[in-house]
């Protein structure tokens, strides 16, 4: 009899052992794929991601959505992502592409365009689900684009109107995800404190963690901290943004955590070769990035021609910035903060600085992601890698 209780005993403990990895396991990988990028994604490892999106597509201000060269797009990129069994959506709206999305939200007989719109594509194109980028309800996103503290509470109704929608015209459940700040939606008095009635009719929330410090900062500091440094930069991080939507009612396993595969530059104003401190004063004037940066004016609002700053993750590899994934080549000096778990670069011949994502602060929000129940991670964006170096460092993390 004693034997007998052992063995229950241990095939019970195992038990309990497997169900608790299932339950901290997290799989969806959720990557973005631009349009302007397609002819780079040939060397990506499709097979570990669950779920790519198109973007974008853009709101007209009839409530119609265009997308340039949408039939050759979409016809030839959900057919080799269908092929390796990737759910495909497309993004609707972004950055520069949601001058319309405020008026539309308020617009009830615009927001039916739109779904109608959303609904013949799905048909069209076979596609899994869209991905809704209005980014910034409430608050201004783009210098030009119009917003209003109601902007929530329209868009709450027309993601109902969508999934209500989907649910009618499909047979097979089709996705909702949306692409969020690292702070819950604005209300008319800021952050909401209860968002949790947008978790009935979407399926993920894509949580943008990066682009926390740049040229717009008081000084110099991560692009997309793991934790926050206190009372050094912003006071948010991948970690306390997380906790900010679960605790205004989003669950953990309807959100995904966003890792970029890009670091971002600005130019100090202090010696960090010498200072060795992330945070510095700075330019107020964003340096060329890499070799693909070009000064172009915003094309949805216009404005004087900038470089963006941005170092693509693949470009930091193969233009002689490191010249191994935890090493910098001269006249590049490569730091790790520990407070942000951040990695950074500083080049003691021009001053710039350039904060980014490596294997090592990947893997750390993977296992983060796996720990705590999230659904998983999102990449922004998928072919900025280089030889999946990135990829494999959150895939092998995260399950």
């Amino acid at each position: 009899m004693l034997g007998s209780h052992l063995v229950i005993t241990s095939a019970a403990l195992l038990l309990i052992a497997l169900v608790q990895h299932v339950a901290l396991a997290s799989d969806v990988v959720f990557g973005y794929l631009p349009t302007w990028q397609l002819d780079k994604a040939e060397g990506v490892d499709l097979s570990k991601y669950t779920h790519v999106t198109i973007a974008f597509a853009v709101p007209l201000s009839d409530g119609h959505i265009s997308m340039d060269n949408r039939d050759d797009v979409l016809k030839e990129w959900v057919g080799k992502l269908s092929e390796n069994k990737i759910k495909v959506l497309v993004s609707l709206g972004g950055w520069t592409g949601s001058k319309h999305m405020s008026p539309i939200m308020k617009d009830k007989a615009k927001r039916t365009v739109m779904i109608d719109d959303m609904v013949d594509w799905m048909k069209d194109y076979a596609l899994d689900g869209w991905d809704v980028d209005f980014e910034y309800p409430g608050r201004q996103g783009d210098s030009c684009h119009p917003f209003d503290s109601a902007d929530a509470a329209n868009f709450l109704e027309f993601l109902q109107e969508l999934r209500q929608r989907f649910d009618s015209e499909f047979e097979e459940a089709k996705l909702i995800t949306l692409a969020t700040r690292f702070q819950p939606f604005d209300g008319p008095s800021g952050p909401m404190s209860d968002v949790s009635d947008f978790a009935k009719p979407v399926d993920y929330f894509n949580l943008m963690l990066y682009d926390f410090n740049g040229v717009w900062s008081e000084t110099t500091g991560p692009n997309a901290p793991f934790d926050f440094a206190q009372g050094k930069g912003l006071q948010f991080s991948f970690k306390s943004s997380i906790q900010s939507w679960m605790d205004a009612g989003i669950p953990a396993n309807k959100i995904n955590g966003g890792t970029p595969f890009y670091g971002r530059s600005v130019t100090a104003t202090a010696d960090m070769s010498e200072t060795r401190d992330m945070y510095q004063p700075l330019v107020k004037q964003i340096p060329q990035g890499d070799s693909d940066d070009r000064e172009e004016s915003d094309p949805s609002c216009g404005g004087p021609k900038t470089f963006s700053g941005i170092w693509k993750y693949a470009n930091l590899r193969s233009e002689g910035v490191l010249d191994s994934p935890d090493s910098a080549a001269a006249p590049w000096i490569r730091q790790f903060d520990n407070a942000t778990y951040t990695p950074w670069l500083y080049n003691s011949d021009t001053k710039d600085f350039v904060s980014y994502d490596d294997t090592t602060s990947i893997a750390a929000k993977a296992e983060f992601a796996r720990d705590n129940g999230l659904a998983g991670l999102m990449v922004w964006h998928i072919t900025n890698d280089y030889e999946n170096e990135l990829l494999n460092a959150l895939s092998s993390s995260l399950n």
